[in-house]
C-alpha cells in the first residue's frame, strides 16, 4: 500500500476508486467499503484509494479532547495496509474540514484522485460544517464523471457497526460483541513498563502496559492472548486501578502470562482481549486476593488452555 501524505504535488494517472473516512478501528462496516472499492477498481482498470485523516473530526469540531480512538491512526493504517488498499491518502482534518464540500469532491477526490467512483455508507457526510453527503455526490456526479455506490449499514445483534458503539462497548466490557463487529479479537499494542512488582511479590509477575491514546475496555479481570516475539501465550489481565492494594493514578493493563518468565521491561506486547471475568472488586485481605487470583487462572487456563501457540495478533 502506497501512503500519500497530504495531496500537494500529487496527481494520480489512474482512474481511482474511492472509499473516505477516518477508519478508526477498522471494523467490519469498514471491511465492507475496503472490498467494493477493490472491486470497483479492478473493474475500471484503476486503483483503490482510501482517504483518511491526521486527527477525528470530533477532536477538531467538537473540542472532544478526552476522546480516546479503538486503534492509534498507526495501527489502523497496519490493519488497512493487511486488506489490500493500493493508496491511502492521508488529510490534514484542520485544513480539509475548511473547504466547502462541492470544493472537497470537485478539487481533491476528482482532480487530485482521479475518482470515477465512489463507496460510501448512507449516513456518510464531509466538507465544511459537514453539509456534504450522499445527495450531494449524486447530484455531482454526472457532471464530473464518476457513479456513487451507497452501502447498507452492516448491523451485529441489532446494533449498527460503528466506531462509536464499538466504544461503548468497550467501556461495557461487552468484548464478544465488540470482537464480532471488528471481525476480529480486540488487541492492545504497548510498551511494557516498569511497576512496583506488587503482583511478583505475591507470586503474579505482570507485564504493565500503561495506554495513553486508545479506548482501554471496561476495568476488571480478563482472559487474554499475548503476543511477544512471535509466539502467543494465554494470560490474565487486570484493567483498573488496583484498589485492592492503594491504586495507581493511572489505568494500567497488568498481564499475568502463563507459562513465562522472561524480563521484558521495554519491549512491545500485544494484548488479545477474550472475556471479561469480571469488575474491579475489593479483597478482604492479602489471602482472600490470592485465592481469588488462582481461581480465575484455573478458569481461564481450563477454557482456554497455556499452550504456546505461533502466530501472530490482528
Amino acid at each position: 500500500m502506497k501512503i500519500l501524505k497530504g495531496i500537494k504535488g500529487n496527481k494520480l494517472r489512474s482512474k481511482s476508486a474511492v472509499i473516505v473516512g477516518v477508519f478508526d478501528g477498522v471494523h467490519t462496516g469498514h471491511l465492507a467499503l475496503i472490498n467494493l472499492a477493490k472491486r470497483k477498481a479492478a473493474k475500471i482498470g484503476g486503483k483503490s484509494v482510501l482517504v483518511t485523516f491526521s486527527g477525528h473530526p470530533d477532536r477538531y469540531f467538537s473540542k472532544n479532547t478526552e476522546l480516546k480512538l479503538i486503534k492509534k491512526h498507526s495501527h489502523n493504517l497496519e490493519i488497512i495496509k493487511r486488506h489490500g488498499i493500493d493508496i491511502c491518502v492521508v488529510l490534514d482534518i484542520s485544513k480539509v474540514s475548511k473547504m466547502k464540500a462541492e470544493d472537497f469532491v470537485k478539487k481533491i477526490l476528482v482532480e487530485k484522485l482521479n475518482m470515477k467512483s465512489i463507496i460510501a455508507g448512507s449516513d456518510f457526510v464531509f466538507g465544511r460544517g459537514g453539509l456534504g453527503g450522499v445527495k450531494l455526490l449524486k447530484s455531482m456526479s454526472k457532471e464530473l464523471g464518476f457513479n456513487v455506490t451507497v452501502v447498507a449499514d452492516k448491523k451485529v445483534q441489532g446494533y449498527k457497526v460503528s466506531s462509536t458503539i464499538i466504544r461503548k462497548k468497550l467501556a461495557q466490557g461487552d468484548i464478544k460483541l465488540v470482537n464480532k463487529m471488528l471481525g476480529r479479537p480486540y488487541t492492545i499494542e504497548g510498551e511494557v513498563i516498569e511497576g512496583r512488582h506488587i503482583g511478583r511479590d505475591i507470586g503474579f509477575p505482570t507485564a504493565n502496559i500503561r495506554i495513553k491514546y486508545e479506548e482501554i475496555p471496561a476495568s476488571g479481570v480478563w482472559a487474554v492472548a499475548v503476543e511477544y516475539d512471535g509466539k502467543v501465550y494465554t494470560g490474565a489481565a487486570n484493567i483498573g486501578f488496583a484498589p485492592t492494594l492503594k491504586g495507581e493514578k493511572d489505568a494500567l493493563i497488568e498481564v499475568f502470562i502463563f507459562n513465562f518468565d522472561s524480563v521484558i521491561y521495554g519491549k512491545k506486547l500485544k494484548v488479545r482481549f477474550l472475556e471479561r471475568l469480571r469488575g474491579e472488586k475489593k479483597f478482604k485481605d492479602k489471602d482472600a486476593l490470592i485465592e481469588g487470583i488462582n481461581r480465575e487462572i484455573s478458569y481461564i487456563k481450563k477454557k482456554y488452555g497455556i499452550k504456546i501457540r505461533k502466530g501472530a495478533t490482528k
